[in-house]
């Protein structure tokens, strides 16, 4: 209800769920200097007619925990009804039995809430206390991380070209290729606009280049939607691409922000199709395109409508494509 994990549901599967900040907290507050390391637990049985309890308990904590506005008595087991409320550090959680219509609701509202509807990327303010969280665990572990901000290379003309809607579905597919060009522990979200923006934990700045260079090519290769109602017509796009490395870059968010921001508007300066990263100098070579992009392939016959426009270089390039029932579970939000 209140802390970094708001809106956010966690399952109490397990016989014994500690809370707390430290690394083997099952539920852990990495970022809560008020809570303990192992503030609170909550223990799961089962009664003879087949339901769970839940029992929550105070590990000795620094700063107490309170249920429902009374400090429990550290040591002593309370059990939780449904709505219950406690706080333990500056994280405040509600108790509550979901069955799993009432849990994929709350999933799809989490959703809504933290991610953006066009792209299913994080919204911009969620992304930002990702970047907070991870800061935090980069500072008390001494990991770098990347960050990468992405930028569409002439988008506007898609949408004066194609129409808004082409240029939604666009924004949309673009997303998917980032996504599924990163690993699975990078996060990324959209920054604004046909702007995106990436995360790399554990990520130094030759690395992350080399992630930016992997998520330029596959831009440059993939063919995007051009066409509603003909799913032949399809467009060529490039990215620019800047990045910046935590801490070397800066130490706080909005600077390292600003950082990758000004990298990313220097590859456009230099040509657009670029990675750039913050301390690539004027004279140095920026990262070249892997490929030409390939020219626009020739309509088939079976398909005698869709039609190839000649462009610049400058514009999106257009081409067209071959066919080729369980017991409710106890939860914390």
């Amino acid at each position: 209800m209140r802390g970094d994990y708001l809106g956010s549901s966690f399952r109490l599967e397990r016989a014994v769920t500690r809370i707390g900040r430290g690394a083997d907290a099952e539920l852990r507050l990495e970022n809560d200097d008020e809570a303990s390391r192992l503030h609170a637990k909550i223990e799961r049985y089962e009664t003879p007619t087949g339901h769970f309890q839940y029992w929550l308990t105070d590990l000795c904590s620094t700063n107490g925990t309170q249920l429902n506005g009374i400090p429990l008595v550290p040591g002593q087991p309370v059990l939780l009804q449904d709505g219950d409320k406690f706080s333990i550090g500056r994280h405040i959680l509600k108790f509550t039995f979901l069955d799993d219509i009432d849990e994929e609701f709350h999933r799809r509202i989490t959703e809504l809430i933290t991610h953006d509807d066009l792209t299913g990327l994080l919204s911009r303010k969620s992304f930002i206390l990702e970047m907070k969280r991870e800061m935090a665990r980069s500072n008390r572990y001494g990991h770098p991380f990347g960050l990468l901000m992405m930028d569409i290379d002439h988008f506007k003309r898609v949408n004066d070209t194609y129409g808004h809607l082409v240029g939604s579905q666009v924004l949309h597919e673009v997303a998917a290729v980032i996504r599924e060009t990163l690993r699975d522990s990078d996060i990324a979200g959209r920054y604004g606009g046909e702007e995106y923006i990436a995360l790399l934990p554990e990520t130094d700045r030759n690395r992350a280049q080399e992630a930016a260079e992997r998520i330029r090519q596959a831009i440059e290769r993939t063919p995007f939607t051009a066409s509603l109602s003909n799913p032949h017509y399809k467009l060529r796009l490039t990215i620019s691409i800047g990045v910046a490395s935590y801490p070397e870059d800066a130490t706080d968010i909005n600077t390292l922000i600003e950082h990758a921001d000004q990298a990313m508007y220097t590859a456009k300066r230099r040509g657009r199709n670029l990675v750039q990263t913050t301390r690539q100098g004027r004279s140095s070579h920026p990262t070249p395109p892997s490929v030409p992009l390939p020219p626009p392939l020739p309509c088939r016959e079976a398909h005698p409508a869709a039609e190839v426009e000649r462009f610049t270089i400058e514009q999106p390039q257009p081409v067209v494509l071959d066919d080729q029932e369980s017991k409710p579970a106890g939860s914390l939000s």
